[in-house]
């Protein structure tokens, strides 16, 4: 086994979801040949200096190359890389939601349904104090760690805030409804740091459709949101249907 012994392959991490950005660079470190199979890590002091982290930041992000089977503890012995390349993360929310994916994509025909007209309502309806709840649980998103996402369901908190904001009691009971659904499947608990850092990205937009007055961009917005969502399993975006074809046909008797 070969231990690493050159510090120059990293470098400071720079980015609000810290723990993310260390395992992008360790990918990078990977496809580039400064990191190969069986190296050891250096020690955690040297680097949270290297990274300029804090332990639990190190430790969550470590964490997550575990579960992926990219990184081994070894007790008294330190951690060492033991696969060749960082999972692509859609492959491993596909493998991890295998056997759910068809009740977890009616569900997201649902959700699309009506969330998308939540947003469309809220774009037109939302009050200054509605917009600032809405940027709330996207903000708290930013800025969790990986244990928080476990601990608190913020994605759950983003979709009821828009919902709320459209004035449809009848569309929050059936978004909150829908919602309990999705997490049922278990899909909340198959995300992992980069999945949670895509759908902050989706959220910044659905949010600032709304914040910006455009019905159609924050219907857009979540249309697109689930469009990824369904790609991330591997199954395409759904296409519109072709409008009934009125002429040539027989006339029925009224």
């Amino acid at each position: 086994m070969s231990e690493m012994i050159a510090p120059d392959p990293f470098s400071p991490v720079r980015s609000r979801r810290l723990s993310e950005e260390i395992v992008r660079q360790i990918a990078r470190l990977i496809d580039d040949g400064s990191l190969k199979l069986n190296d050891r890590f250096p020690s955690e002091r040297d680097l949270q200096d290297k990274w300029q982290v804090s332990r639990p930041v190190l430790r969550e992000a470590f964490r997550v190359l575990e579960m992926q089977g990219v990184v081994e503890s070894r007790p008294g012995a330190g951690r060492y890389l033991v696969a060749d390349h960082v999972p692509d993360p859609s492959l491993t929310l596909r493998r991890r939601l295998q056997g759910k994916t068809e009740h977890l994509l009616q569900v997201w025909d649902a959700r699309e349904a009506v969330e998308a007209k939540a947003a469309e309502l809220a774009a037109r309806r939302a009050t200054e104090q509605q917009l600032d709840g809405i940027r709330a649980t996207f903000e708290r998103l930013e800025t969790a760690t990986f244990a928080d996402l476990r601990r608190y369901d913020f994605n759950r908190e983003f979709h009821m805030s828009v919902a709320r904001a459209s004035g449809n009691l009848v569309i929050e009971e059936m978004a909150a409804l829908l919602l309990t659904r999705s997490n049922q499947i278990g899909f909340k608990e198959s995300l992992d740091d980069r999945d949670w850092a895509d759908l902050q990205g989706r959220h910044q937009l659905i949010f600032d459709a709304i914040a910006a007055g455009d019905p159609v961009a924050a219907r857009r917005a979540v249309v697109n949101h689930f469009d990824v969502m369904r790609r991330s399993v591997g199954v395409a975006a759904p296409k519109a249907r072709r409008p009934a074809h009125r002429g040539g046909g027989r006339k029925e008797k009224a």
